[in-house]
């Protein structure tokens, strides 16, 4: 589906947005901007331009929440402009009207997004990417999981990790004298935590990737398992370190992996599952329905394997 014009639009409306509330701050400050003020305005156009390009990919999620601060913040900032007339005896600064203009942008901007074409394209754009199934089996996108599962955990992991920041900021604050300057030990702790908080979310979003790049598709035919045909294949199997429970209904088992053993090879390969129950029972039951008889031993416990081999 080709991106519709009313996302363009509102794109390059949400563009020109950020740079006026800037030039509206900056005409403000007059030069008096302190370090940290300049910090905190490159962190945060920083974090918009993110999000603006979140919203130039399609994210539902980036383009609902931008849609809800627009409606939130550009009627404050009219609102605002409009009492700063009023309190100045109809004197209009330039500060005014930039702020003014970004605003009216902004609101353009989320009628913009919230029109229907705009909304099925950012579904369609969304969804995730079929795996083409094979006609003798079945094919698991086993990377696509893995993303859906790390990033939501990772994401949570962030948000803790940010607002522990902020509270020691603030403790830090607290304990400070309140003539204390921009350069007090509370903005200089926000700024390295900032810089922390962003070099973790880097690595950890690069980490993540590569790890579900290594996991891949899991193709299970009436041929074999991947690249390894029926033939080589001394035993195909299930399994876990630790105890397996049953959580609403749905027996899980912790550190899932598909071990395989070949005859042609002394060690066997292993192949590290994500960590969903749904997918595990798919796996299994593909292997039941197309591994020759004795070749597919079922779950097994490595502890228990461990154990036997001694």
């Amino acid at each position: 589906m080709q991106r519709p014009l009313a996302h363009r639009l509102a794109v390059a409306l949400l563009a020109l947005l950020w740079p006026g509330l800037a030039g509206g701050v900056v005409l403000v400050w007059q030069g008096r901007a302190a370090p940290y003020e300049i910090f905190a305005g490159v962190f945060w156009s920083a974090v918009w331009y993110f999000w603006l390009a979140r919203v130039w990919l399609g994210g539902p999620m980036a383009i609902g929440l931008m849609r809800k601060a627009l409606y939130g913040i550009c009627p404050i900032l009219i609102l605002a402009a409009g009492l700063a007339v009023g309190m100045s005896d109809g004197e209009i600064h330039p500060s005014q009207l930039t702020g003014l203009g970004a605003a009216l942008c902004g609101l353009a901007a989320a009628l913009l997004l919230g029109r229907g074409e705009v909304r099925r394209w950012s579904e369609s754009a969304a969804a995730p990417k079929a795996v083409r199934q094979p006609p003798d089996g079945t094919a698991f996108d086993l990377r696509a999981v893995a993303l859906r599962q790390n990033r939501g955990m990772f994401g949570c992991l962030m948000m803790v990790v940010a607002a522990v920041v902020l509270v020691v900021v603030g403790l830090i604050g607290a304990a400070l004298p309140a003539d204390r300057g921009t350069d007090a030990p509370d903005y200089i702790a926000f700024m390295v935590g900032v810089v922390l908080v962003v070099v973790i979310g880097i690595a950890g979003y690069i980490r993540i990737n590569l790890q579900a790049k290594a996991l891949g598709v899991l193709v299970i035919t009436a041929r074999g398992v991947n690249d390894h045909p029926w033939s080589r294949l001394r035993s195909v199997s299930l399994s876990y370190a630790g105890e397996a429970s049953v959580v609403a209904g749905v027996r899980r088992h912790p550190g899932v992996r598909l071990d395989l053993s070949l005859y042609d090879e002394p060690d066997e390969h292993h192949l590290a599952l994500p960590n969903e129950a749904n997918v595990h029972g798919s796996i299994a039951a593909a292997l039941a329905a197309h591994a020759p008889e004795g070749v597919f031993l079922g779950w097994t416990r490595r502890a228990d394997r461990a154990r036997s081999a001694r």
